[in-house]
């Protein structure tokens, strides 16, 4: 029976697997009966402090038991979690926790001088629960500080505080790469939808320890977390791929049995200078999310990792996180695609007006299901152009084939409009990404005044390449047709990522329109 409360997927594996391993990270392990008792302690003092059913609890934590064990207790309190970055600076903290209306947060000690210099702004913020050493004072706000052990330890349980499979459960911004972040509000039925869906086609169960190199706050590292902890298996902290050695050493170490990431993590992974002396047969799958990832990595990826079957997979915020997979069965079939809708969801492809397209037909992708959001916080406005006609407008812009199957133009805004045609920035960068040479690679539209926009590609090489505009110009015109042949070349030392690494198009628009770059083609 599949809970109908997010945090009943941890109660119910506690109950199973009480003393089976929740979270490792070095040393320290957790197990689910400790992960559910400290959460149900945390939501029991929260209670007491003031937090009520559907009262907005910031979450500004990461890479740490006590997120896992904050998320799943601000939920046991009938509390709505708003994931965000420990690295967000204090007027954007300000402005997220204000326009969420917060009434506590829980946050690592060493970020409370950003939340301090933002208190002018939260009247209605009642409790700050610090985790860890707390440095910083919040001074005479009128606000509750409270050590994160302390709270716990002196708490009676409270796993239930009575929310609903209809209530809000989280509200998760947006990047805000192309406008202002926004805020997705997630229920509880649209989270446990999605959970269902992945822990069914990824097969996942008790004997199954993934390797976290994501961030939790992410909502793709959410999802990681949520579905792992429903089949009853065990988060394993390996670190960030800034530090490979350290993923390599902690897969090998726990005997990992996935991995989950961005392209650049597979990117990192697969460039790592002695990869070959780490033992990863243990690796059943791979799961790869947050952005397109082009053939020559994946293929690269099936080199290094032989045993795991992978997992290419799509979906947004505005989903609970995801709308589509590729069965690792079809990888060499259907290259390129990002896959078929996930269990319990339906995806079509539609025209401008909302009206479904032929198969084979670009348009826009729109999607079915419960784990569609309820909408975006305070901008009606917005929520009304995303939920049209009962549907998810995805802004993605892609063709279907007569087997379902996903194929990605880009997003609409990433789209290039050049002489009158309307091109995705994929299949240029698919291209350039397969010349010998290429580590990364992408293509953007920047102003033209006779095109409209020309096609500028920005190339990271590989460690001892040497390549020049001419080659990568050759590669190009024997592969695609005039219209989208590359009018300017750059080579830069690194693409520009969001911190929850995704390409950041904008930047490489901005950098080109400012003036040219040293190392330009």
């Amino acid at each position: 029976m599949i809970p109908p409360r997010l945090h009943g997927f941890l109660l119910d594996s506690a109950d199973k697997a009480p003393e089976h391993l929740a979270y490792v990270q070095g040393d320290a392990t957790t197990t689910y009966a400790e992960l559910a008792g400290t959460a149900s302690r945390l939501a029991w003092a929260m209670r007491r402090a003031g937090v009520e059913r559907g009262d907005r609890v910031a979450l500004v934590l990461d890479g740490r038991v006590e997120y896992l064990a904050a998320y799943y207790g601000i939920l046991m309190a009938g509390g709505v979690v708003v994931p965000m970055n420990p690295d967000t600076r204090p007027r954007v903290l300000a402005h997220a926790l204000s326009h969420c209306d917060a009434r506590a947060v829980v946050i690592g000690g060493g970020e409370l001088p950003h939340l301090a210099k933002a208190l002018d702004e939260l009247p209605g913020l009642r409790l700050v629960v610090s985790v860890g050493e707390a440095r910083g004072d919040l001074g005479a706000h009128g606000v509750e500080l409270a050590p994160f052990d302390a709270l716990v330890a002196g708490a009676d349980e409270l796993p239930d505080g009575g929310a609903s499979g209809e209530d809000l459960a989280s509200i998760n911004y947006t990047s805000g790469t192309t406008g202002p972040p926004k805020g997705v509000m997630l229920a509880h039925r649209n989270l446990v939808a999605n959970v269902r869906s992945i822990v069914r086609y990824l097969e996942l169960d008790r004997d199954d320890r993934i390797a976290m190199v994501l961030p939790y706050y992410y909502v793709y590292g959410n999802s990681v977390l949520h579905t792992h902890l429903a089949a009853a298996g065990t988060v394993v902290n390996v670190g960030t791929m800034a530090f490979p050695a350290r993923v390599l050493e902690g897969i090998e170490a726990h005997r990992c049995t996935g991995i989950s990431g961005v392209p650049s993590t597979f990117a990192r992974l697969t460039r790592f200078e002695g990869l070959e002396r780490y033992d990863l047969d243990s690796l059943r799958y791979v799961t790869q999310a947050g952005a397109a990832m082009n053939r020559t990595l994946t293929a690269a990826l099936r080199r290094s990792l032989p045993t795991a079957r992978i997992f290419v997979m799509y979906g947004q915020t505005e989903a609970s996180a995801r709308l589509s997979y590729l069965p690792p069965e079809q990888l060499d079939r259907k290259m390129g695609s990002a896959g078929k809708a996930i269990p319990d969801v339906e995806l079509s492809i539609a025209d401008a007006d909302g009206n479904p397209v032929s198969s084979g037909t670009v348009g826009e992708i729109v999607a079915r299901g419960d784990n569609i959001m309820l909408g975006y916080l305070d901008d009606p406005e917005a929520t009304a152009r995303a939920l049209r006609g009962g549907v998810l407008h995805t802004g993605d812009i892609a063709r279907m084939d007569e087997d379902g199957y996903l194929f990605i133009v880009g997003r609409e805004s990433d789209m290039i409009k050049s002489g009158g045609h309307r091109i995705g920035p994929h299949e240029i960068e698919e291209v350039i990404a397969a010349i010998d040479g290429v580590a990364e690679c992408a293509v953007v539209g920047v102003t033209d005044d006779l095109l409209g926009q020309a096609i500028a590609v920005f190339i990271v090489q590989r460690s001892g390449a040497a390549l020049d505009e001419r080659q990568v110009k050759k590669a190009c015109f024997a592969d695609l047709p005039r219209y989208k042949m590359p009018t300017h070349v750059q080579f830069i030392d690194a693409l520009p990522r969001s911190d929850r690494g995704k390409l950041l198009r904008s930047a490489l628009r901005e950098r080109f329109e400012g003036g040219p770059q040293e190392g330009a083609g």
